[in-house]
């Protein structure tokens, strides 16, 4: 189970959605810049941003479940969010998506609306 929660830290919405798939990601947010003066010699500096995580899921949905987290995600876009994943971790942040979107990956007879969708979740830990 993975569950959405909005707005943090009054939490009014739950969406809750199925596990993810296995290519979920957890990366850091920093960025490294290099430089080079003018004797060739070359510098490099790193922006850490505190240690802020950006998590990646990827999710298979029935068509309905897509529109309904599509309309979750327009409502609360900007607004933190509280995400508690698939292994019981509970992370604080904002959805980057940007844009977002949704592929129909084929029909499903058992699945609600008969299509299933594929589509990507970004979450960027707050500070």
């Amino acid at each position: 189970m993975f569950t959405l929660r909005a707005p943090y830290p009054s939490l009014q919405v739950t969406l809750v959605l199925p596990s993810p798939k296995f290519s979920d990601s957890v990366g850091l947010t920093s960025t490294m810049q290099i430089s080079r003066a003018m004797d060739g010699t070359s510098y490099t500096y790193v922006k850490s941003r505190g240690g802020r995580k950006r998590l990646q899921w990827d999710f298979t949905v029935a068509r309905n479940k897509a529109l309904e987290l599509r309309v979750f995600i327009n409502a609360y876009y900007r607004l933190p969010i509280q995400v508690i994943d698939h292994d019981s971790n509970i992370w604080i942040g904002y959805l980057v998506n940007n844009p977002f979107e949704s592929t129909g990956s084929g029909r499903a007879v058992r699945f609600p609306g008969g299509e299933v969708m594929d589509l990507t979740l970004e979450f960027e830990e707050r500070e």
